[in-house]
């Protein structure tokens, strides 16, 4: 009887004692493709929509 009370308290103390684990990406810039080109962080449009993390040359028009 006490075995059974045993593994049960160790049961439930092993199922109740996780630790969450926070994933977050994280992007780093590579080498300049352009002169003058500065790193753009990942951010939201003016409409809401998701940018990811770019290079932005001088002098180049980018198109959506």
């Amino acid at each position: 009887m006490r075995i059974l009370l045993i593994l049960s308290l160790c049961l439930a103390s092993f199922t109740t004692a996780g630790c969450v684990v926070r994933e977050e990406r994280v992007v780093r810039p590579g080498p300049r493709p352009c002169p003058g080109g500065i790193w753009i962080e990942g951010h939201r449009g003016p409409r809401g929509r998701w940018h990811p993390a770019h290079w932005r040359c001088p002098g180049v028009i980018e198109v959506e």
